[in-house]
């Protein structure tokens, strides 16, 4: 802010003659006037819930900081730059503890009254004309500059609101849609500390994220037992504070006075030490309005989270952050120490890559290998991506990229030199679509190890796409298959976008989410029908379907002949060094048949496959030539069961054909259901 002409007559050596006769009685008036003034402010509504929520040392401090201003108004020695910024630093407290512009035009209103009342009729008559003018144009100067200050705190809150929803747009996983808000939230006037937290399956609020020095060491204190962790529990001390209000209630609870309500009490001492004098509690909700995610923010100033402008900001955050987190919320949670130990342990290149076997499903024939990344623990231990993806953001998930393909190269060299001519799969962030960063990394790997580049895949993990046109990113897909690259869909069934991406970005390959078979135990019908029809939807496509998850025999003979092409799991290998596959593939023996089931799971894909076919003539088998009617018979034979009941519901079925009950149909897959559990009992618990 710039003074005018007009303004700098109110200060300089002209000024300060007439003031100079006024200082002792200014100095006089100054804590009289103080005293007055804050009864005044206590009499109104909002001036009380002020005053009410500070500290005596505190009040103290206000009303001498009050006398304090009145002197400098008068003060001969004050410069217009002086001026200028006390009164912007002035306004900027006002702001922050939600003193309102027009309570701060009637304390100038008090000021202006002052002067006219209690100071002018004392000075000699020849003076008083200026100093009123001196006196009043300061007045105006002030709180032009305190207005200022309302202006960019409010300017500041808008931006922030709008950085938010970028992040928002721009971030796929929440590690960096955390990290992202935690920054913006980190930046504005005011806000000394912030968390992020969710609930652990034991049902323990566990810090995720924090943010500014004061907000580390406050979770430290948490970790180290010097304060309580703060609770959901409403039965604990811990649980009665704002946080566990706010997570069991929905709404945003604010503490205007931090350090002097009996909630707070389990943390004041240590959180008075580290200057906390307000707090907001932010439940972040899913549709149905429960609460999945809490976001508790600290300020040194009182009231600072119950301004209208900071209510409008949380509102704000509340609304756009509870949508986003709850569509990335599949993440477990990972504590704040652990997040930060995993991320450590990457930027350090502490990772090793093992790989698991992929197999043809028809010919048992090793077909590539997906390199899997894993962790080395202080003690030398792996820890699995279950566990520590959740803790990456972009930056890691670039390195982890680099890191495997630089890995690739050499291994694949490795494998050839074995007589093993495979390819290698890795796993691709989809937010790298795009980005001319991952471009250039697997470019140079792939030119580093030619002329024996391994033919490498990279599966799509399913998130949300990087920034840009679709222009841009189909242009990125086109660059990479020119140069040999091929892409797959990874675990089609995990997400919302998996059908759309098929058709977005005609992949090579797809891959069914493992979750997808888990459940076949417990409701073997469902999943080897959704086996069965994404397998029809992908070659439809012109792509090859591969079942992950396939931890024992029945599964790899469902997936055999329900269509699927290649199969990967723990029934086939578990993932190992590079350096076991060669003697693994010289003794593997893959014996799986799909036109002789020996599984009572296999021998119901074949009668679901016969149901469907017995409809509909335009439906193929996955072998060709697989009879499914004949299928099943042989298993019946194979097992013995000739004479039993499912054998005599099959034989009704078969002679019925299409005009079959839908209640014999179920008939026939509840015995056939009954029949697989009994023999999924003796399958090794991982398998089972």
């Amino acid at each position: 802010m710039s003074l005018g002409i007009a303004d700098e007559q109110a200060y300089g050596q002209a000024a300060a003659r007439c003031l100079e006769p006024l200082q002792p009685l200014v100095a006089e008036r100054a804590q009289r006037f103080a005293e007055e003034f804050f009864d005044a402010v206590a009499g109104t509504s909002e001036g009380a819930q002020v005053l009410n929520s500070l500290l005596p040392e505190e009040f103290a401090q206000l009303k001498a900081g009050q006398a304090e201003h009145l002197r400098l108004l008068f003060s001969p020695q004050l410069s217009q730059a002086r001026h200028q910024a006390l009164a912007q630093r002035s306004g900027r407290a006002h702001a922050l503890v939600g003193i309102d512009v027009t309570d701060l035009i009637e304390r100038f209103a008090a000021y202006q009254s002052e002067l006219q009342e209690e100071i002018l009729p004392l000075a000699s008559p020849d003076s008083r004309d200026e100093l009123l003018r001196i006196v009043g144009q300061r007045i105006f100067v002030d709180l032009q500059a305190q207005a200022l200050s309302y202006r960019r705190i409010d300017t500041q809150l808008a931006l922030a609101m709008s950085q938010i929803d970028q992040v928002i747009q721009a971030t796929g996983n929440l590690s960096d849609l955390v990290r992202g808000v935690m920054r913006v939230i980190g930046d504005l006037d005011g806000d000394t500390a912030a968390f992020f937290a969710r609930c652990d399956a034991s049902g323990e609020l566990q810090i995720e994220a924090s943010q500014g020095v004061t907000g580390h060491r406050y979770h430290e204190a948490m970790m180290s037992g010097l304060v309580p962790k703060i609770s959901v529990d409403p039965s604990r001390s811990s649980g009665q504070g704002p946080g566990g209000e706010a997570w069991r209630s929905g709404r945003i609870v604010a503490s205007d006075a931090w350090a002097l309500e009996a909630r707070n009490r389990p943390w004041q001492g240590f959180g008075a030490s580290l200057g906390f004098r307000a707090s907001a509690a932010v439940p972040l909700l899913d549709d149905t309005g429960q609460t999945i995610a809490l976001l508790s923010l600290y300020s040194a100033w009182p009231r600072f989270y119950s301004t209208l402008r900071m209510k409008n900001f949380l509102n704000h955050v509340q609304k756009v952050l509870s949508h986003a987190v709850e569509r990335l919320n599949a993440a477990p949670v990972v504590a704040l120490p652990l997040r930060q130990t995993y991320r450590g342990w990457i930027a350090a290149h502490r990772v090793v890559f093992v790989y698991q076997p992929i197999l043809d499903l028809r010919s048992g024939s090793l077909v590539k290998v997906e390199a899997l990344a894993r962790l080395r623990d202080a003690d030398g231990r792996l820890v699995s991506p279950e566990r520590f993806l959740p803790a990456c953001g972009a930056e890691e998930l670039y390195t982890l990229l680099q890191l495997g393909l630089r890995q690739a190269c050499g291994d694949a060299r490795a494998l050839a030199a074995e007589g093993l001519q495979l390819g290698i799969a890795l796993n691709f962030p989809a937010e790298g679509i795009g980005d001319p960063r991952y471009e250039q990394a697997v470019l140079q790997a792939l030119d580093s190890c030619a002329p024996q580049a391994p033919s490498l895949e990279l599966e799509l993990l399913e998130s949300r796409e990087g920034q840009g046109s679709d222009e841009r990113r189909q242009a990125f897909l086109h660059r990479l298959r020119s140069a040999g690259v091929r892409f797959a869909e990874d675990d089609l069934g995990s997400g919302h976008s998996s059908l759309l991406r098929l058709e977005q970005y005609a992949f090579d390959e797809v891959k069914m989410d493992q979750g997808l078979v888990r459940g076949a135990t417990r409701r073997p019908q469902r999943a080897l029908e959704f086996m069965f029809n994404l397998s029809r939807l992908v070659h439809a496509f012109g792509m090859r379907l591969t079942v992950e998850g396939l931890e024992h025999r029945a599964l790899m003979e469902s997936a055999a002949i329900l269509g699927a092409d290649h199969g990967q799991g723990y029934g086939i290998a578990r993932p190992m060094p590079v350096q076991d596959i060669p003697a693994w593939h010289r003794g593997f023996r893959y014996d799986i048949d799909p036109r002789r089931p020996r599984t009572a799971l296999g021998a119901l894909a074949s009668y679901l496959l016969w149901d469907i076919q017995s409809g509909s003539s335009s439906v193929l088998a996955a072998g060709g030539a697989l009879d499914p009617r004949r299928t099943v018979e042989d298993f019946l034979a194979l097992r013995a069961l000739e004479r039993s009941r499912l054998a005599s519901l099959l034989a009704e079925h078969f002679d019925a054909g299409t005009a079959a009950s839908p209640r014999l149909r179920a008939r026939v897959i509840e015995c056939f259901t009954e029949v697989w559990r009994e023999e999924a009992q003796a399958l090794p618990d991982a398998a089972a």
